[in-house]
C-alpha cells in the first residue's frame, strides 16, 4: 500500500494527534465518497446484463470496515431490488382459470385483467408478473392469491449479489475500495485539518 501522511490503519493515534471529531468526520466522507465509486464500479458490469439503472445500484450498496481494521473496508450489497425499477409496463393479461367473458361486446373471448410486465435479464423479453399490476409507482400482487380483499404487497426482484455475473466482480470492487478508501481519507482528513488552522 502506498504511503500516506494520514493512514487509515491508524485511526486511534489519529485521533489522540488530532481533534477526534474531524477524523470522525473525514472517515465518514470518504467511505460515502468510496462508496458510491465502488457503486459505479459494480453497476457497469450489472448493466451489461441487467435492465437497471446505476442510481438503484448506488442506493443499495453499502461499505463497511471491520473493527479495528480500516484497511479491511468490505462491500456489502443487500436487499432485493424493488420490480418497478426493472422497466415496468401495463399491459392486458388472461384471467386464471382461463374464464371466458359471458356478455358484451367480448362475449366469447378469454377474460382479462389489467397487468404489468417488467424486463429483468437484457438478454431476455419482458416477463409478466404474476398476479401483479402497476399502480402509485409499484409493482403489487395480493398478500393470499385467492383472497381479492388481501392486502396488496410490493413485490421484488434479484438481488444487487445475486445479479453480479461473476464473482471477480465483487473482488475487484473490494480491491478498489481497499485502495481508495484510503485516498479518500487522506485527503479529507488532511482538507479539515487545514480548514480547522486555517491554511489553504
Amino acid at each position: 500500500m502506498l504511503q500516506f501522511r494520514h493512514d487509515i490503519r491508524d485511526l486511534q493515534r489519529l485521533k489522540d494527534r488530532h481533534d477526534p471529531a474531524l477524523v470522525e468526520r473525514a472517515l465518514r466522507r470518504s467511505l460515502d465518497a468510496t462508496s458510491r465509486k465502488a457503486a459505479t464500479h459494480i453497476s457497469r458490469d450489472l448493466r451489461g446484463t441487467y435492465a437497471i439503472k446505476a442510481r438503484d445500484v448506488q442506493r443499495r450498496l453499502k461499505i463497511e470496515r471491520v473493527r479495528r481494521d480500516a484497511t479491511r473496508a468490505l462491500v456489502y450489497v443487500g436487499r432485493r431490488l424493488p420490480l418497478e425499477q426493472f422497466n415496468p409496463k401495463r399491459r392486458w393479461v388472461s384471467v386464471e382459470p382461463r374464464r371466458k367473458v359471458k356478455s358484451g361486446p367480448r362475449k366469447g373471448s378469454l377474460a382479462r385483467r389489467r397487468g404489468a410486465t417488467v424486463r429483468v435479464r437484457k438478454d431476455k423479453g419482458r416477463q409478466v408478473v404474476p398476479g401483479g399490476w402497476y399502480a402509485k409507482d409499484h409493482i403489487l400482487r395480493r398478500a393470499d392469491a385467492d383472497d381479492n380483499a388481501s392486502d396488496p404487497r410490493i413485490q421484488f426482484g434479484p438481488s444487487i449479489p445475486g445479479m453480479v455475473a461473476h464473482p471477480a466482480t465483487i473482488n475487484s470492487a473490494q480491491e478498489l475500495v481497499r485502495r481508495e478508501l484510503q485516498r479518500e481519507f487522506n485527503g479529507r482528513l488532511e482538507h479539515l485539518l487545514q480548514q480547522k488552522t486555517g491554511q489553504k
